[in-house]
């Protein structure tokens, strides 16, 4: 008796309570996973911007330039993984900051973060004594998770400030908290204003009123008593308790005892300062408080867990004290991943029901049943790799979901035919499975074949956002490979014991598949009567395919659909903060007025925390607001921005308000032009020239430039032999100058744990004009005499310096930037722009070049079509393995260009624009239609080598007999996406739109013109 060698497919069906098992497990995993997974809107982003701040009090903006932007430029572009290309500095009075890109390649940017902070440190000795602060801080790209106001109609910032303690407090004992800032407190301080006439009716110099208040405040160190049994500190309490200590510190005390304190010479009192920026919320002063999740954490639980926090906490505070939510990203996570699994739902249940009406019910119940059974498998599995439920992930799953059953189909197709060829259920299960291994197999890596050089090709950003999607795809298809190898043999052994020509002998209804065959069968044989034409309408369909894509509107990433939107408000450089806050207010209040609107959030000289991943914080400015505004709904915040930005965006004079939707794009403006050159009034000369150029464009709302206006300054031109002779140098004019126009600190106070600055300064209406400043006293601390600035001052005039100076990659470039107005393409307008840039004169040191959108898709698009490329290779190499044969690997590839018409037609007909998702649509359809194309070749081949049969009966008999599985398979997967086609997503919906069509019109074309160019090729071969 000979002895039985059984294969694994047999030895799995033999042995079907252990596969069993083990897939009940796998599944009972992915359910659990589903309701434990990380959830987030999109894949982490890792951040790769950080800023580097260096403060140079009384610089102008050249002079910051030279002394101090040139030299941190120098250090920065020594290190590799800066990428220069995208650092710039601004160079504006007093101040440094400088926007450093870390390249894409780079790993671990924390890492080279630190490195930067501690050569900042070695750094500073080389700069002017007078450069006081140079820090890096990359915590400039953190997202917050949640953004809570909290605010009282009763309190002063004095009390919120003990109240927000007790709130922090409570947040940070949530674990999946990472960290939790505030912002917007206003620290009390004691003032002190001294009298001039009194200083000199008592004859009291300015100094003496310093030195006594910094000498008092200060905290000093008394030494230790050693007695040789125990050491004891020497403590000497503070002064100065409250602001009556101050008042009450003696300044002067003559021999007889007579004594000047400083409430006989100056007014003390505690105030809260004029602030440099301010939050609002609805229209009353509040406190802001962001909360950040640490990484890998489900952000959906986090925003519950939140919730209740902030209940608990209503027993702790006082109960005027509201918190309010202005930025919610779990709940908008919530929603989006709910809108998801709707989606996934409808599109399973829709994938299970096509097969129904189109299999028999054994066949199709078995298919359907491997849907879930893969879906629960691979969530399991992506659970275990680390991979988050976000949109990218779940589009994903929705995008494979017609794939997972395509193994399954083909298998039990196969099953169906052996058993109506007569053999037996068991044999015609694992036989079926066996023969169809090799192909099923070759379809399954070519689809995966197309996503898996997206990890190797993109980086940054993007590479970020896709690279889940190869994962959870790859996973999904061998999860559904295995599955139809290893599980559906046994099942189509259990429930499928007849073939669908053996049912029944009685007179039976056709099905509609029935029918589909049968019209199928009686065009293929008019078609192989007439090749040439059929071949000339399969090339013609490729020509108008790539044509119609071609001139398809283009769109890297759409607007995010969010009920959230921000106002910017941009006044002159210069304009106070009282000027910036009456139009925030003012657009406040009309913003509150729309039933629409559910809040408004008004940061007044700053801007907010970064509350979605690619919109930065502006830099803190007077002369900048930022509202952030939450509707009832996601379209009333688009029905909003429509109305609003032409209605409000020039209300204002002096100002110009711009609504901003989010989106995926982190460009400043959507079309950037970039002069750069040595010569700064050339490079301003051409500016102007293209801003001209943009205003002159109807579709363009706002041009300008990032250079600012001259800035209006004082000059104080000192007598310098005058001033020596009294003992003064610049140094100690400045410092009086800044004491009282500015004021200078000279102490703290401590209450508990709350500090209260000391501050000594000019009153308000002694520092309105060029007389106060000729008025304002100067000390010389060697000679003791003091003088009005006016007797060793030549000149006080204005003088004019730069807004601001901006270097890129080490070069001044001014960049100009433009809107467009809502739903015209940036692309379009900046064509016609070009092209009158072009016409510029401009000289051959300055160089242009573009930023915006532009710039993200040139960076974007050309590893994409490198990923496509090495796809297309794999592809390749995969179909060479198998069939060994050029011509017939030349024949299958080109079902890829069949697709072509399809997906152009698709994103006409649902009117989505070319974007991202929609070359990754392009690239699922490369793998998918490639599999249709093995599946009929192969059994080609098959019946050539195995059946002598005529190479025209070769050909009509594959297309005949493999228009079912292909049917099938291509009709499951675009049904599959149908659900995200239509619900309007204009991030996903792209993708669905190329799939969906592109299937099913290459489904056509590949079952008639492969069959004939089969027939066409090889009829030399094998006439």
């Amino acid at each position: 008796m000979s002895k039985k060698n059984f294969n694994i497919i047999e030895l799995a069906m033999k042995h079907k309570q252990i596969a069993a098992i083990i897939t009940s497990i796998l599944v009972l995993f992915g359910v659990f996973s589903l309701i434990v997974m990380p959830r987030n809107e999109f894949p982490e982003f890792t951040i790769r911007q950080g800023l580097i701040i260096g403060v140079y009090p009384g610089a102008s903006s050249e002079q910051v330039e030279e002394q101090l932007s040139t030299k941190v430029e120098s250090f920065l572009f020594g290190f590799a993984e800066v990428n220069r290309e995208k650092t710039y500095s601004i160079s504006k009075e007093g101040m440094l900051i400088l926007f450093v890109e870390v390249n894409n390649n780079v790993k671990d940017p924390d890492g080279f973060w630190d490195k930067i902070k501690f050569g900042l440190n070695n750094l500073k000795a080389e700069l002017p004594p007078q450069v006081l602060a140079l820090i890096a801080n990359n915590d400039f790209g953190n997202t917050s998770a949640i953004l809570l106001t909290v605010q009282s109609d009763s309190k002063t910032y004095k009390e919120l400030d003990r109240e927000l303690k007790i709130i922090e407090n409570e947040l940070r004992k949530i674990k999946a908290v990472s960290k939790v800032k505030h912002f917007g407190l206003t620290q009390e301080q004691i003032t002190i204003y001294p009298d001039n006439d009194k200083l000199a009716y008592y004859g009291v110099k300015p100094m003496s009123v310093l030195a006594a208040a910094q000498l008092e405040g200060a905290v000093y160190y008394g030494g230790e008593l050693d007695n040789g049994e125990l050491i004891t500190p020497i403590h000497i309490p503070a002064t100065y308790n409250t602001e009556e200590d101050i008042k009450n510190q003696i300044v002067y005390a003559d021999p007889t005892g007579n004594v000047i304190r400083v409430k006989d010479i100056a007014r003390v009192v505690r105030e809260y300062p004029k602030p440099d920026a301010y939050i609002k919320n609805n229209g009353t002063n509040s406190l802001l408080i962001s909360l950040e999740m640490q990484p890998s954490n489900n952000i959906v639980s986090f925003g519950k867990t939140v919730d209740e926090k902030l209940q608990t906490l209503k027993g702790k505070i006082s109960s005027d004290v509201q918190i309010a939510k202005i930025a919610d990203m779990p709940q908008a996570v919530g929603r989006s991943i709910t809108h998801f699994l709707k989606e996934f739902s409808i599109a399973i249940f829709a994938v299970i029901i096509v097969i129904m009406l189109l299999l028999p019910f054994r066949v199709a119940a078995v298919a359907g049943a491997t849907i879930p059974i893969s879906i629960f498998i691979t969530l399991g599995i992506l659970y275990v790799f680390g991979i988050e439920l976000h949109t990218v992930s779940l589009a994903g799953l929705i995008v494979v979901l017609g794939m997972v059953v395509d193994n399954a189909i083909v298998v039990l197709d196969g099953h169906i035919e052996k058993l109506d060829h007569g053999e037996t259920p068991w044999n015609a299960a694992w036989k079926s499975t066996k023969e169809l291994f090799v192909p099923v197999f070759s379809a399954t890596m070519t689809i995966i074949a197309t996503y898996i050089p997206l990890v190797f090709f993109l980086d940054g950003m993007v590479g970020d956002f896709v690279g889940s999607l190869p994962i959870t795809i790859g996973v999904a298809l061998i999860t559904s490979l295995l599955i139809a190898c290893l599980l559906v043999p046994y099942m189509s052994y259990v429930f499928i014991k007849k073939g669908i020509n053996k049912e029944t002998n009685k007179p039976k209804k056709k099905s509609l598949l029935e029918f589909v065959q049968k019209g199928y069968d009686n065009s293929l044989e008019i078609m192989f009567r007439i090749p040439k034409t059929t071949i000339f309408l399969g090339i013609t369909s490729i020509v108008l395919g790539g044509l119609i894509l071609a001139l398809i509107p283009r769109q890297l990433f759409p607007k995010v659909e969010r009920n959230q939107f921000a106002v910017e408000i941009y006044l002159p450089e210069g304009s106070t903060l009282n000027q910036t806050a009456f139009v925030s207010d003012s657009l406040e209040q009309m913003l509150m007025k729309d039933k629409r609107v559910v809040n408004v959030a008004a940061f007044v000289g700053t801007s907010s925390p970064r509350f979605h991943t690619t919109y930065a914080p502006n830099f803190p400015a007077k002369n900048y607001a930022q509202l952030v505004v939450n509707t009832q709904t996601a379209d009333d915040a688009v029905a909003l921005l429509s109305e609003y930005e032409t209605k409000y965006k020039n209300l204002f004079p002096n100002a110009y308000v711009r609504m901003k939707q989010l989106d995926l794009l982190s460009t400043i403006a959507p079309i950037e032009v970039r002069i750069s050159g040595d010569n700064k009034d050339t490079i301003k000369a051409v500016a102007q020239e293209v801003k001209a150029a943009m205003e002159k464009n109807e579709n363009v709302i706002w041009a300008r430039t990032d250079y600012l206006n001259p800035r209006q300054g004082v000059s104080v031109q000192v007598n310098d032999e005058t001033a020596n002779r009294l003992g003064l140098t610049k140094g100690v004019v400045a410092t009086s100058l800044a004491a009282g126009f500015s004021g200078i600190p000279i102490g703290t106070i401590w209450e508990g744990d709350y500090p209260v600055s000391i501050k000594l300064m000019n009153e308000q209406q002694q520092k309105n004009g060029f007389d106060d400043i000729a008025n304002q006293n100067v000390t010389s601390p060697l000679t003791g005499a003091t003088v009005p600035i006016r007797q060793i001052a030549t000149s006080i005039t204005n003088d004019w310096s730069e807004g601001q100076i901006i270097r890129r990659n080490g070069t001044r470039t001014i960049t100009v930037r433009a809107d467009v107005k809502r739903g015209v393409l940036t692309y379009k307008v900046l064509t016609d722009l070009k092209s009158e840039i072009k016409k510029l004169h401009k000289a051959e040191q300055v160089t242009l070049t573009y930023g915006g959108e532009e710039e993200s898709e040139i960076e974007n698009y050309i590893p994409l079509a490198k990923s496509l490329l090495a796809g297309v290779m794999l592809i390749f190499f995969i179909l060479l393995f198998q069939f060994k044969n050029a011509k017939l690997v030349f024949l299958v590839m080109m079902t890829m260009p069949l697709s072509f018409l399809g997906a152009a037609l698709g994103l006409l007909i649902t009117g989505y624009p070319f974007g991202l998702t929609s070359f990754l649509g392009i690239m699922s359809l490369m793998g998918i239609v490639v599999r249709n194309g093995i599946i009929l070749i192969d059994y080609a081949e098959e019946l050539r080598t195995k059946h002598g049969m005529t190479l025209s009966e070769v050909a009509i008999a594959a297309g005949k007999r493999r228009m079912r599985p292909i049917f099938l398979t291509s009709f499951a997967a675009a049904v599959g996406v149908v659900p995200m086609m239509l619900s309007g997503s204009t991030l996903w919906g792209p993708l669905a739109a190329v799939v969906c069509f592109g299937l099913l019109v290459s489904m056509v074309l590949t079952l008639f013109m492969i069959p004939i160019m089969y027939q066409q090729l090889f009829k030399k071969n094998y006439a």
